[in-house]
Formats: structure tokens, C-alpha cells, sequence
């Protein structure tokens, strides 16, 4: 049976609004804070369980980056797997299915692995399982994109008396958060919002790569408009290395001249079963 999160404690510290530099009528409500992980991945949101899928309330899917929570059938992509870890960790909404998550990364800056590796990478704290790093190598800027407008227009053509659906929720695991990291969020090619280390730090009164405390190793929460209707995450870094882990999205339509509704369960269930990030959960050995 899926196990539910029974009366999850939402330790928000504190909130931001971060309005886009594009319009100033767009704007996202940013909080710090979330639940312990069942699976031991430290944190995650409150509207998920990481091992089951299960959902608290709406429609959440859920990335978690190891292999033993991917659906059989549609096994998630090792292209990002740091070598030892190919039976452990992998990218699940990338696999052949039409509804995969399009992600863009150079594979020698982004990588997926578990455990800290000196100038390399530091897993969040209390994460003993597989997580996304991007790293610059020391030079330059990486650049990681993962885009779910593949996903979106699937719900799009089959529900167009519901269109456009959008991603309105998106939380992550951010380790060990640097200045130097950031996370942007777009419409399209339109920048909605975002949210740099600098900015959280200095809302937590955290110190930059601190690898154990909870004010520079938090579960980010960003809630957006449904005029914003954010499809695309792009992370960047200009060191070593950014952390994230268990990315999580709710996904919203809007019928012409009604309020937000849902995505029909009965699909989005199809839906998570096919890209392997949701209700159906693979048992772990």
C-alpha cells in the first residue's frame, strides 16, 4: 500500500517573493523548509514520499535520481551516472516514453552519484542516497536544463478544454548551498523568477558550503501564479559544485474562464507511470 505522510510538520522559516526582472507582475512565493525523507535522503517536500510515490493531496511527481524508484519498462537514463554507480542511480524522467522530462546538461559538468567526494561534490546532509551535482570543473559557468514542456503538452493535447497546464509547485533538496549557485525558473523563454545562494543564504543566515547545517542545507518550496505556468528549470553554477535532490513539481490546469483544476487523476496516474517518477514505486532490496 502507498504510505502517506500523516499530519507533515512544515518547518518554514521564512518567505521570499522574487519578483522576474522580465515583468513585474510576475512573482514567486519562496519558502524554506520540509519533511524528513523515507528513504533517507534527508528532506523532501511535504506533498511527497519518495519510496511509495504517494501523494499528500493534488498532483505531485517526483524525481528522486536512484535507480530502485523507476518503473519497470521505462528505466531511467545513466547518460549522468558517475561510474559505480550505474545499479544505484539514474535520471528517471529521461527514457523513451513521450512524456520524459527533457534534460540538457554537458555530461562532464552534471553528474548523479551517492557520498561526498572532495572538490567535487558533497552530498546534502543526511542524503545517503543518489543525488544531482553541477559542477564548473573550476572555470567558467555549467549549466544544467530540465525542461517538462514534453510532459506538459501530453496533458495539453489530451485535455484541451483544460489548457494550458502548467508546472505551479516545484521544490528541491538544495546541499550545502553556495553563493555561487542558482536556480531560474521560465515560461517558455520568458524568466519567471529565481533564486540565487546568495538570496537564501542570506534569508537563513546560512554560511556558504556548509555541509551540515540546516541553514545552508534546506528543502526549497516555490509556489508560482497560474499566470506564470513555469515549464522549464535551469541550474547553474559557477563552482564546485551545486547539490539538489528530490525535485518534485505539481502540475495545474486552467479551463478558459474557470478556476485552476487539477490534472485528471486517472491520467496523471498513467502519466507517472510511464515517465517512472510517481504513484508506482519499485520496492527496494
Amino acid at each position: 500500500m502507498c504510505k502517506l505522510f500523516s499530519a507533515p510538520k512544515f518547518l518554514a522559516i521564512g518567505s521570499i517573493m522574487l519578483a522576474s526582472a522580465m515583468s513585474p507582475s510576475f512573482a514567486a512565493n519562496i519558502s524554506f523548509g520540509g519533511v524528513a525523507a523515507s528513504d533517507g535522503s534527508g528532506l523532501t517536500s511535504q506533498y511527497m514520499d519518495p519510496i511509495t510515490g504517494a501523494t499528500v493531496a493534488g498532483n505531485y511527481l517526483i524525481e528522486t535520481f536512484d535507480a530502485a524508484t523507476g518503473v519497470p519498462g521505462f528505466p531511467g537514463s545513466t547518460e549522468y551516472t558517475k561510474a559505480g554507480f550505474e545499479n544505484e542511480c539514474a535520471v528517471n524522467s529521461i527514457n523513451s516514453s513521450l512524456l520524459g522530462v527533457s534534460v540538457t546538461a554537458d555530461p562532464t559538468q552534471i553528474g548523479i552519484r551517492k557520498g561526498s567526494v572532495k572538490s567535487v561534490a558533497a552530498a546534502p546532509a543526511g542524503d545517503n542516497t543518489c543525488y544531482g551535482y553541477l559542477t564548473n570543473n573550476g572555470s567558467g559557468v555549467a549549466t544544467a536544463v530540465f525542461d517538462y514542456t514534453p510532459m506538459l503538452a501530453f496533458f495539453d493535447n489530451m485535455y484541451s478544454d483544460q489548457a494550458p497546464f502548467g508546472i505551479t509547485y516545484l521544490g528541491f533538496y538544495w546541499g550545502s548551498v553556495d553563493t555561487y549557485n542558482s536556480f531560474k525558473f521560465y515560461s517558455g523563454e520568458q524568466l519567471v523568477s529565481s533564486i540565487t545562494g546568495v538570496e537564501l543564504l542570506a534569508a537563513l543566515q546560512g554560511s556558504t558550503g556548509d555541509q551540515t547545517s540546516a541553514s545552508s542545507n534546506t528543502y526549497v518550496n516555490i509556489d508560482f501564479s497560474l499566470q506564470e505556468q513555469f515549464d522549464k528549470l535551469v541550474i547553474t553554477t559557477s563552482g564546485i559544485a551545486g547539490e539538489f535532490d528530490n525535485l518534485v513539481v505539481g502540475i495545474t490546469g486552467q479551463p478558459i474562464g474557470q478556476v485552476s483544476v487539477p490534472a485528471p487523476s486517472a491520467i496523471l496516474l498513467f502519466a507517472l507511470g510511464m515517465v517512472g517518477i510517481g504513484y508506482t514505486r519499485a520496492k527496494r532490496k
